[in-house]
This record gives C-alpha cells, structure tokens and sequence, in this order.
C-alpha cells in the first residue's frame, strides 16, 4: 500500500514531516498488533513552487505533477509480483488537488498501468476558492470576496465528486473503481468553517458515493491527524482500504 501525500497551500513536506512520521508510525503498530505483513510506504508530493521544486504554481502544473507523481509511484513500486494499491490524502488544497487525480484516473483506459485508488482522504478540504473568500470576508461591502473570478485557482471540490459519482454509475475500468472516501474535518478549524465539510458530506451522499464523515474535536486546520482521535479514524481508513483490519 502506497500512501500519497497532497499537502496544502501554505505547507511544505518538511513541516508536515512529524505528522507524517506518526501516522506512519501508528500504521506499522497496528499492522503489527493484526499480525498482517504488508507494507506501507508513504510518499509526499512537493508542487512546482513548492519547498524545492522549481516553476511557479498554477492549477494546470499542479494538476500535470499530480499526475506525474502516480507515474512514478506506479514505476517505482509496481512489480509484477507485488500486489500495489495506493491511497490519495490530501489536505486542505491539497484535497482538492489529490481529488482530481481521482478523477484523471478514473477518465484513463482500461489498459492504463497505474495501480487502483483504494481510498481517498480528504482532511480539511477547501470547497472551492469562493466559497472561501465569501467564508473569509462575510461583510459584502469588503471587495476581497469578489475576487474569485481572478484566482488562478478554480479548483471545485463538490463538482468533482460529482464527476466522481458518474463513474461510479458508468461500467468501471478494470481495477479503476471508485475509491471510498474518508472526510475529515477540524472542529476548531480557524481556516475552513466546518460547513464546507457538511456541504461536501451531503453532496457525496446524494451522489452515492461510500463516504465516511470523521469530525475530530478541537482540532485546528493543521491538527486533525494530530490528535488521537483523528490519527486512529485516519489510520483505521487506510488499514480498511489496505484489506487490513
């Protein structure tokens, strides 16, 4: 199992590193405990403009090295004796960005060669760039939240579990199902208010997707896999999605 890490906007993958390192380290105690004996790697993007990766970021960039980054994992870990399935997490934009990938993967042939998409995470998700602005600068004599049309971001979180669940509907590709959803959001979150993620939770259950809602207490943006209650939920998803209980 192939654990893939889309960070958020103001992050960066030695920052999250620590995080990083607990989840994994709370994966490889459970596994154990289970007396299961597959592997877990987990592997961390880094955007064009991001931490060190050269060029400047837009959405079509990010979107291209999303893409690139499951290429690689495939050519990296795909054996032909090796059973490889991979998980998207994504926080914050980066939601956004490893639910497009989902997407993308989806839209590919049947002959494609990338490994299945056994679960998606999507921990503090962004809905779409409106959405916060409107959440940021609630007074409508502010002129920020009029912006939107401007971003270079048009990311659209709720559209694309909608294009998700088409798939779903439609014969899937071999090995290219629809992968379940973990939705996780911070009580406390100081950046996205907690009803983009009841917004996005009603939404993936009216397109009939298998969604799984995880709202961990006094958590901030940044914190939900930090608690313990957050870290098992997330833990206990991608162990689930792994075929490990």
């Amino acid at each position: 199992m192939v654990i893939c890490y889309f960070q958020g906007n103001g992050g960066s993958t030695p920052l999250r590193l620590p995080l990083l390192s607990q989840v994994m380290k709370a994966i490889q105690e459970k596994s154990g405990s289970v007396g299961e004996d597959a592997e877990f790697i987990l592997v961390a993007l880094s955007y064009r403009g991001y931490w060190k990766s050269s060029g400047r970021a837009t959405q079509s960039g990010i979107e291209r090295d999303a893409q690139a980054f499951l290429s690689w994992v495939s050519e990296t870990y795909v054996q032909p004796d090796r059973d490889v399935s991979v998980v998207l997490w994504g926080h914050s934009l980066g939601a956004a960005v490893a639910s497009s990938a989902v997407v993308k993967s989806l839209a590919r042939t049947a002959g494609n060669k990338q490994p299945p998409i056994a679960g998606l995470i999507l921990e503090a998700p962004i809905s779409s760039i409106k959405d916060m602005l409107i959440s940021l600068y609630p007074q409508k004599w502010l002129p920020y939240r009029y912006l939107w049309p401007f971003s270079w971001n048009t990311w659209d979180v709720s559209s694309t579990l909608g294009h998700m669940a088409r798939y779903k509907t439609a014969t899937p590709s071999k090995g290219m199902s629809v992968p379940p959803i973990l939705l996780m959001s911070a009580e406390s979150d100081e950046v996205i208010p907690l009803w983009v993620a009841d917004q996005l939770e009603e939404k993936a259950k009216a397109s009939g997707l298998d969604i799984e809602r995880k709202s961990v207490k006094g958590a901030m943006h940044i914190e939900g896999p930090l608690k313990l209650d957050g870290r098992t939920a997330l833990v206990d998803f991608i162990m689930n999605s792994s075929g490990n209980r």
